[in-house]
Formats: C-alpha cells, structure tokens, sequence
C-alpha cells in the first residue's frame, strides 16, 4: 500500500520533472547551502578595516621672541590616516615610497631619494577614527632655518657657543655669542619647489592603499591630492626611471 503510494507520488511529480523545476529546485537549494558556508566569511570581508587618507590645513605656529628668545616660525602640513572599514587595523604604517620633482609644468621626473616611514604605530586604529601623520614641515627661525623636511621635524637643539681663555695658565670659558639651535638628524631637506608623493598606507590586515599628493613648498606649503593630469606624468616619470633592458639571469 505504501510502496502505491509512493508511485502515485512519484507520478505527480513526473511533469515537475518533465519541466525542469525540480532541477531548477535542487539548484536553488545548492547554491543556498554555499550561500550559508560563506556567510561568515562574507561577513568578515565586510567588516575588514579600510584606510583612507584626508588632508589637513597647513598649521603655522607663530612665536614672538624677546630678549632670551629668537622669533621662530613653525609651519606643518599633516594628514590623517583614517580608518573608514568596519573592524580595527592593527600596527598602520605610512611609508612615502617615491618622491617626483616638477621640472616644467605639467611634467615631473623621479628622484632617487629613498623610502621614508613617516609613522609606524604598534596599536590598533579602531573603525571610524583616525590619527594625524606629520607629511612636511619647516622649522624657522632669525638665525636658523632646517628647509623643508618630510615627515616629522628632527630636534632642535639649543647650544651656545663657548670661547676658552688661558689667563695666568688658568683656562676658562665665556660665552661666544647667543644661543643657536642646530637640527639633529640625517634629513636632507627638499629645495623650494613643486613635489609628488607616493604615499602608501598599511596594515598587517588591511590592504595597503596608495595616494598621490602634491606639495607646493616655497614661502608657504601646499598640499593636495594630485588630480588626473599630475596621476599621469606620475606615470609617464615612472615609464622614463624604468626603462632600458631587463637583465633575466
């Protein structure tokens, strides 16, 4: 009886079958299986961190001397990193990986000047925050001036000029002149001019994003993001640095 009717069953569904519906059904039911194992995996890809990069108005510090003091000028241009994904980033590094001096307008050429990390934090940037990264910045004052410098400033050390005087086989020191400051550091400072950055931002689980910007340094300093006809002689500078032939080994 029951074996009947199964085979009743089963000719109902017969012009199911003749139709293609149930294998459209079996289908449907797979593809929802691989749906569900994926999810977490989706999800997880959703909620990667994403890191950005926003441009801050150049920041001047103007400090009056006085009679101890020299006038000094403090000019920095920043940019925040910036975390837009949905989880946090960890250890965020942003490295300037090729520097591109402008020779006439609109072209550039690539300068060898090295790779330079212009922050490595060891700590988490959590979703939705951000943190400022120090992109070029001048220290000035009457008698000093450390040019324009990428990334953060060096120190700046005050030292004093000391005169030694042998009177009566006694040597003693005075003071030569007033104090001067001296930068600390091996920074080759950039020469006034216009400049592209490469400017790439990483995490150990973030894929790294790289950005373009341009800097205008002379009696102040600009900086933008470079629009498409600096983002092509970037590239035209990078076609003349690299080509020539290739050895293979």
């Amino acid at each position: 009886m029951r074996l009947a009717n199964f085979d009743q069953f089963l000719q109902q569904l017969k012009p199911l079958n003749d139709s293609g519906l149930i294998n459209i059904l079996g289908v449907i039911a797979t593809f929802a299986a691989v749906f569900v194992a994926l999810l977490p995996t989706m999800w997880k890809w959703k909620k990667r961190p994403k890191l950005g990069v926003l441009l801050k108005a150049v920041e001047i510090k103007n400090v009056t001397g006085n009679q101890h003091r020299q006038p000094e000028i403090s000019t920095t241009a920043r940019i925040l990193v910036k975390n837009v994904g949905g989880s946090a980033a960890l250890n965020v590094r942003a490295v300037v990986t090729d520097l591109y001096i402008q020779t006439s307008d609109p072209s550039f050429v690539w300068r060898d000047y090295g790779q330079k990390t212009l922050t490595s934090s060891d700590k988490d940037l959590p979703a939705g925050l951000s943190f400022p990264v120090s992109l070029i910045g001048r220290y000035l004052t009457t008698d000093f001036d450390t040019g324009f410098i990428l990334g953060e400033l060096p120190r700046i050390s005050i030292g004093t000029a000391v005169a030694s005087v042998s009177v009566g086989g006694v040597t003693k020191t005075s003071r030569s002149g007033p104090p001067s400051p001296r930068m600390l550091g091996l920074d080759d400072p950039l020469p006034a001019g216009t400049y592209i950055v490469r400017l790439v931002v990483s995490a150990n689980n973030a894929v790294p994003t790289t950005h373009l910007i341009q800097m205008q340094v002379g009696e102040a300093i600009q900086v933008r993001v470079a629009k498409w006809r600096e983002q092509w002689a970037v590239q035209k500078a990078d076609w003349h640095a690299t080509k020539g032939e290739i050895s293979t080994g």
